[in-house]
């Protein structure tokens, strides 16, 4: 008999006449308040001017909560930072422009940049993993297709392409990790001089969070997390099929991306009436880091993560954590958590099961307060800032 049979059947199943889950209920999401506030008014001459691709807030995740959270620290060292408003602020008036995430909007506007003697900062958020290029694929000659442009990249790094433009423009690269970085300079020939490893961070405030708040809303005790958009790339509705065979309660907080919503869908049946399912709410809201105190087991099985902000404060939180191995996850958690591969639904039950029985294993909240808080990201970001923009 298999780890997830035995677990399926033994005590720790649910037991019977507990209470029914939430329906799928939508909590109200704003926009972050930071953002809010910094986005109207006149620029300030000197300002550090923050860019995402126009779309990313409709639909926010990991690299949206990132810049946010780099805004606010930052700011708290003194700096002086607003996110770009292409109707009114002149970049030939900023201190440097800091771009987050690779796009073509992104690439155009560090041309601009470039042409009026303005440092630029790339933040690349940028991970290749073939095997998601091929599973994630509409169809066979896609994936095929994919996989090819892929392996020229990886053959001819010099290969002239939008990205490489774009990161040969950056005066400052920050990728999350060693291993983003070692990618970028394989897949794109990066100079290596330019790029500065920054890690993502977390709010301390996770560290202390209470779950009674979530407990009396939705009366969960103890059940499997998820935070994040519900698309696939993200795996999700593997994750909920696994929850399902083990008859383990879930908690989903996310919505899906435009033109995903069908996806979610799919996700919803497959949970099953065990799954209570959440809209996402604004990072500050204490009803998601109360979620975090209240799970027994975080989950976030994707096809690759850099590391996943949302791992790192569950794991802050307190929670037990499942994790992709694709990406940068190891160098952020050693053995601290546990790893399933995203294809490999029984090596997700069995690592969820792990956590579940275990518990969180010892010193992973510790070590990741000592080494990803977003006060000591903001310095080093700001130490980048200082050597090509004194």
């Amino acid at each position: 008999m298999d780890t997830a049979r035995r677990f399926s059947s033994g005590s720790l199943s649910p037991r019977a006449g507990s209470p029914e889950p939430a329906p799928i209920e939508t909590l109200t999401s704003f926009p972050s308040s930071w953002l809010a506030a910094r986005s109207t008014g006149a620029m300030d001459p000197g300002s550090v001017l923050f860019h995402a691709p126009s779309a990313v807030f409709q639909s926010p995740g990991g690299g949206e909560n990132q810049l946010v959270q780099t805004g606010r620290h930052l700011e708290e060292l003194g700096q002086n930072v607003r996110p770009f408003n292409a109707w009114t602020d002149r970049l030939e008036d900023a201190r440097l422009l800091h771009l987050f995430g690779m796009s073509r909007e992104g690439l155009e506007l560090a041309r601009v940049a470039r042409a009026r003697h303005v440092r630029v900062v790339l933040s690349p958020i940028c991970w290749v993993e073939p095997r998601a290029i091929a599973a994630q694929a509409p169809n066979r000659a896609q994936g095929a297709w994919q996989l090819a442009k892929w392996g020229l990249k990886s053959a001819a790094p010099r290969w002239p392409t939008w990205r490489r433009a774009l990161l040969r423009l950056a005066h400052a690269v920050l990728p999350n990790s060693k291993a983003e970085a070692r990618q970028l300079v394989r897949l794109f020939g990066t100079d290596p001089k330019r790029v500065h490893v920054v890690p993502n961070g977390v709010s301390q405030r996770f560290a202390s969070s209470d779950p009674a708040p979530f407990r009396a809303r939705f009366g969960r005790r103890g059940f499997v997390l998820y935070t994040g958009r519900i698309e696939p790339r993200k795996n999700v509705h593997t994750l909920v099929r696994a929850t399902r065979t083990l008859g383990l309660p879930l908690v989903v907080f996310g919505d899906a991306p435009a033109g995903l919503e069908e996806y979610r869908k799919r996700c919803v049946e497959a949970a099953g009436p065990q799954a209570t399912w959440l809209s996402a709410v604004e990072h500050d809201d204490p009803l998601l880091a109360s979620a975090y105190a209240a799970a027994r087991v975080f989950a976030l099985p994707s096809w690759f993560e850099t590391p996943g902000l949302s791992a790192l404060e569950a794991a802050l939180a307190g929670c037990a954590v499942v994790l992709t191995p694709n990406g940068s996850t190891r160098e952020y958690f050693g053995d601290r958590v546990e790893y399933a591969r995203p294809d490999r639904p029984s090596e997700i039950r069995d690592a969820i099961v792990r956590a579940w029985v275990g518990g969180p294993q010892p010193g992973l909240a510790s070590h990741v307060r000592d080494h990803f808080l977003w006060p000591a990201v903001a310095r080093r970001t700001a130490e980048v800032y200082d050597q090509i923009a004194p």
